[in-house]
């Protein structure tokens, strides 16, 4: 019986022994994972994003507006890769999010009403498409369509 104890409490300790033992064979642990390079990223995105590289850029935003969230630029210009890869809906909620963090942001402010006013166009040019022309809404809608044009032309 004594021996029996004794056999198990070896066994025990020796696997016990083993596991401790697991780093030492190269396996890192997940505090010991190195960390991102978050300025060393900011700059592979900024060049990304200046040399059209939409995809890089895309990638290393999406990075960066998860680990520095209180930067109002990874967030607008996120947004503007958004609004060049034809993703609207997406692009106005990082403009918003952008001037959450930054309320002077004029660029963010700017783009946003833009990318809001393209939708308006769309939407009011599909309502000319299917709306009677005798509908008293279907020429102020028109109007509107015309103005709005000519405010995203300038």
């Amino acid at each position: 019986m004594i021996l029996k104890r004794v056999l198990k409490f070896i066994t025990v300790l020796l696997l016990l022994t083993n596991l401790s033992g697991c780093n030492m064979t190269g396996l890192k642990d997940t505090e010991d994972a190195p960390e991102i390079d978050l300025l060393a990223l900011r700059d592979e995105a900024d060049s990304a994003y200046l040399n059209d590289d939409l995809k890089t850029s895309e990638e290393n935003y999406t990075i960066l507006v998860k680990e520095m969230p209180e930067e109002a630029l990874h967030w607008y210009r996120l947004a503007n890769i958004y609004v060049r890869t034809n993703r609207p809906e997406a692009a106005i909620n990082l403009y918003r999010e952008a001037v959450v963090r930054d309320p002077e942001f004029s660029k963010a402010w700017y783009n946003l009403g833009i990318v809001q006013l393209k939708q308006t166009v769309f939407s009011l040019n599909e309502m000319l498409i299917y709306t009677d022309r005798n509908d008293p809404l279907y020429s102020k809608a028109a109007t509107i369509l015309e103005e709005i044009k000519d405010i995203i032309r300038e």
